[in-house]
């Protein structure tokens, strides 16, 4: 049984795929930490699943889970998290924003703080203008609507102990994932800390946040919202 289980969705990431899963391996190694890594190849049409089943080869620990249509983010992440065997559960994203290094500081920094869950915390955030004050309005809501004091709900890798995971039961198939997650996870009073780290400019590929994410995520946060009401 590993010690930590990470799933990572990959959508379309042909240029991405095969650099995240091999720095990933080589961080872990390096750390000497027992983990698998999931290999979500979430309904992809490029080169994707061909690259992950061959990285999967070579590496018994890379395990290649399908998504034959990709119905979302969550539903990625959710169904990779379902194969997960590791002490501790984690995820985070295929396009190569965030360091290899980071997963390992993250699940370090759990481990050694007895933490519940712990996250990245973005602060040198390589990306346009707009994307940052869309993220700072967006943080500032869940700070008024559900009383969360973290200053970057959506960041990833997460990391948390197994029988949190099971606890919290997550259920978002969409980007509203991340904060079912903290929002369920504050009401429990789980013990969280963010690590700072610095997010990297997208290279290759394209990201998959547009106006329609942000609709999205608007209309989950109040209807979310309003369920805790009644």
């Amino acid at each position: 049984m590993p010690e930590v289980s990470i799933a990572i969705p990959f959508y379309n990431e042909e240029g991405n795929v095969e650099n995240v899963l091999k720095d990933l391996a080589a961080e872990f190694k390096k750390a000497k930490v027992d983990y698998e890594i999931l290999a979500v190849n979430n309904g992809s049409w490029d080169k994707t699943p061909e690259i992950i089943k061959n990285l999967s080869v070579k590496d018994k620990r890379i395990r290649k889970v399908d998504v034959k249509k990709n119905i979302g983010y969550g539903f990625g992440i959710l169904t990779g998290l379902k194969h997960a065997k590791g002490k501790y559960i984690g995820y985070g994203w295929g396009d190569a924003q965030v360091a290899a290094e980071d997963f390992v500081r993250v699940y370090k920094t759990l481990k050694e703080n007895g933490l519940d869950i712990c996250k990245v915390r973005r602060m040198n955030r390589e990306e346009g203008f707009a994307r940052k004050v869309q993220s700072i309005i967006y943080n500032k809501m869940l700070l008024l609507l559900f009383f969360i004091n973290l200053k970057d709900v959506n960041g990833c890798p997460k990391i948390m102990k197994r029988e949190v995971y099971e606890a919290l039961k997550l259920q978002s198939n969409d980007w509203f994932l991340d904060p079912e997650l903290i929002i369920k996870a504050k009401r429990k009073r789980y013990k969280i800390a963010e690590v700072p780290i610095i997010f990297r400019k997208r290279e290759k590929g394209k990201s998959k946040v547009n106006y329609k994410t942000a609709f999205e995520f608007l209309k989950n946060i109040i209807k979310y919202r309003l369920n805790l009401v009644r």
